[in-house]
């Protein structure tokens, strides 16, 4: 025979000095040229978190303006405690194309910033040379750690 009840029993609450508070969350969206590779824009959107970042790139320039871009690679990073210079990468998901800049956007704003960080990549620089996607990598991470410093500060 079911047990029936008149009224649904609410869950015990936590004594609120256990409630966390909701996390602060920052979004910001960037588009910038970048000046070694001609006629091409870098898109970011950075959103950081009190523990996290989750960043999405991608790149566009006049032979890739009316089609959509490939949905890229999603890498996670997170501050190495043994050996700090050296961050924990892994690719969640992999794309050929993209997976190198992810990995070294990842790995430096891990280093950086001391926490965990998510990069969604889908920048394709064609036929750049390494000095100009250094380039790239350096701008996302100057421009990440404005934000992020922006929230320490601000």
């Amino acid at each position: 025979m079911p047990l029936m009840m008149d009224s649904p029993q609410e869950p015990p609450q936590p004594p609120s000095s256990q409630i966390s508070p909701s996390p602060t969350l920052q979004r910001k969206q960037l588009a910038i040229p970048l000046p070694q590779i001609p006629h091409t824009t870098l898109h970011m959107q950075i959103t950081t978190l009190d523990t996290s970042s989750l960043i999405f790139l991608t790149s566009t320039d006049p032979s890739t303006s009316g089609s959509l871009s490939a949905l890229g690679s999603f890498v996670y990073a997170m501050p190495n405690r043994l050996q700090p210079s050296d961050p924990l990468c892994t690719a969640l998901y992999s794309q050929t194309g993209s997976i190198e800049f992810a990995n070294r956007v990842a790995k430096v704003l891990a280093r950086r910033t001391e926490k965990p960080t998510y990069v969604g990549c889908s920048v394709v620089l064609g036929n750049s040379t390494v000095e100009e996607e250094m380039a790239g990598v350096r701008i996302v991470v100057e421009e990440v750690l404005k934000v992020v410093q922006g929230e320490k500060i601000g």
